[in-house]
């Protein structure tokens, strides 16, 4: 064990000085440290697919390793805002990609109102950037290109309850995207509920936080400071410095800064450990 952490860390300083990339890291799977398998599959992914939704995949792999660590053969990944359906076309494609390198299930499921975003109700909901209607869903044309993901259409507020009840395998990555703060808020009642229906650490991803006139007295970033605020054991964390743990070029792309993990710290299994890569087992390579 010791010999295969120094040869990590001998490997990996090394690709610190060097300049660019390695052409094949094929020791990355050899490492202990579960970054350096992330990094591994999310490259070939890229690779083999340029236009991919690295936040998506970085999301949907890290969910899927901590599933696999904690015994688990099945998990869920959500996109919270649809609208055309790009989004949830490449989280169903990088779910069935995510699946054959673990082993395990993913079901995909979209949550639209289907027919735009709602009026802002003031000016925690940004009414200077969104207007009611928009980002509308032409719903027939997106379930033909869906091959298994399921679209839950209406108001975030009135169908994530049902959906809560529907004894979906437990959630391990959520996207973020419905740009108001009310809807952000309902859609947190996913955060809420029976510790079963999630993972023990949630990774999400936050669309509409950086830039333009986003504050933490707005939007999303607003959403999750009151989330926090009102629940003791439940908190909602930006994955601090995530950056640094990430390989070129995703090192300076702004995604890493919108990553964060929902903390279910109630969770029976919050404390399980699950440290090095090997705890996750099964560790394949993408074809």
């Amino acid at each position: 064990m010791l010999k295969r952490i120094v040869r990590a860390l001998v490997h990996r300083a090394k690709s610190w000085i060097q300049e660019g990339p390695e052409p094949d890291p094929t020791w990355w799977l050899e490492s202990d440290f579960v970054s350096d398998h992330l990094n591994y599959h999310l490259r070939q992914m890229r690779r083999a697919r340029p236009g991919l939704r690295p936040h998506f995949a970085w999301g949907t792999l890290s969910a899927a390793w901590l599933a696999k660590s904690l015994g688990m053969s099945r998990i869920s990944a959500i996109e919270f805002g649809v609208a055309g359906g790009n989004g949830l076309v490449e989280l169903e494609r990088i779910a069935t990609e995510v699946s054959a390198v673990y082993g395990l299930e993913i079901d995909v499921f979209g949550f639209d109102t289907g027919v735009g975003l709602p009026k802002p109700e003031d000016y925690r909901d940004l009414p200077n950037l969104y207007r009611a209607s928009g980002f509308l869903m032409d719903e027939a044309k997106l379930r033909g290109r869906l091959k298994r993901a399921r679209l839950i259409l209406g108001d975030v507020a009135d169908t994530i309850e049902p959906f809560m009840a529907s004894g979906q395998a437990p959630v391990g990555f959520v996207s973020i995207d419905v740009d108001l703060y009310s809807s952000t808020m309902a859609a947190f009642k996913l955060f809420t509920g029976d510790p079963r229906l999630l993972l023990p650490r949630v990774y999400c991803y936050f669309d509409d936080i950086l830039g333009e006139t986003f504050s933490e007295f707005t939007g999303e970033r607003l959403a999750v400071a009151e989330f926090n605020a009102a629940h003791s054991m439940r908190k909602i964390s930006p994955i601090f410095g995530l950056r640094y743990h990430l390989r070129e070029p995703h090192q300076m792309e702004p995604w890493p800064d919108q990553m964060f993990i929902a903390h279910l710290f109630d969770h029976e299994l919050y404390g399980r450990y699950a440290g090095t890569s090997k705890d996750a087992g099964g560790w394949t390579e993408l074809r």
